[in-house]
């Protein structure tokens, strides 16, 4: 495979035409060795428009959707970053070019350890992976400036409020009208979520949540 050209390839032709513009962002993606964050059996569709399989029930989303999340997230080199579900650990590589600090969280031991050693091997320094349940935030290191999560959530808990700065937003994947959709969240006056829905998605649930959400007081 010529890296080079799949990887020019991937911004012309799939993630431009779904108006990305954020040009730190795709100078990021176009220099990102994506192929380094995915089985050796599925390198050669490291750049390709499709979900690849991480294992364990998970999913790599395709170049296109992980990008319009992350420029959804408005990052800045201040901006302080939790991401709910490391996977491969290509999205928290990404942002850690676009933001000041990313903190990881991943509940599969198998995907913190890999996405641990591909970060260290390309130098990546200001991205903290941590094993945990965080399907209904992270306190550990909050308030954060932005979160994303890729996996699939019913609803968006109370419970994340205490997580995000003022100002903050997240970036997530919500239940909607008998589908999935890509939403960016945000607090108004009054504390509660109001919503920016982007554009439909799959993806699988995120461990765990429907426990969460079910749960009655």
């Amino acid at each position: 495979m010529d890296i080079e050209t799949a990887q020019f390839n991937m911004i012309e032709q799939q993630v431009k035409p779904w108006r990305v513009f954020n040009e730190k962002l795709l100078g990021t993606m176009s220099t990102l060795p994506r192929e380094q964050f995915i089985a050796a059996d599925q390198k050669g569709l490291a750049y390709a428009d499709v979900h690849l399989p991480l294992g364990q029930k998970q999913l790599m989303l395709a170049p296109r959707e992980i990008a319009r999340l992350i420029q959804a997230l408005e990052l800045t080199p201040s901006t302080l970053v939790l991401e709910i579900g490391t996977g491969s650990g290509y999205s928290s590589a990404l942002m850690s070019k676009l933001s000041k600090k990313v903190y990881s969280v991943e509940i599969i031991t198998e995907f913190v350890r890999n996405a641990q050693k591909t970060h260290q091997k390309l130098g990546i320094n200001n991205v903290t992976i941590e094993e945990g349940d965080a399907c209904d935030g992270w306190m550990a290191h909050a308030p954060y400036d932005a979160i994303l999560i890729t996996a699939a959530l019913p609803s968006l808990g109370d419970s994340f409020k205490r997580n995000l700065n003022k100002n903050g937003r997240i970036v997530c994947i919500l239940e909607k009208d008998n589908g999935l959709v890509a939403t960016m969240a945000q607090l108004d006056e009054a504390n509660q979520w109001y919503y920016e829905y982007l554009f439909p998605i799959e993806s699988p649930k995120m461990i765990n949540s429907e426990q969460v959400n079910q749960f009655v007081f």
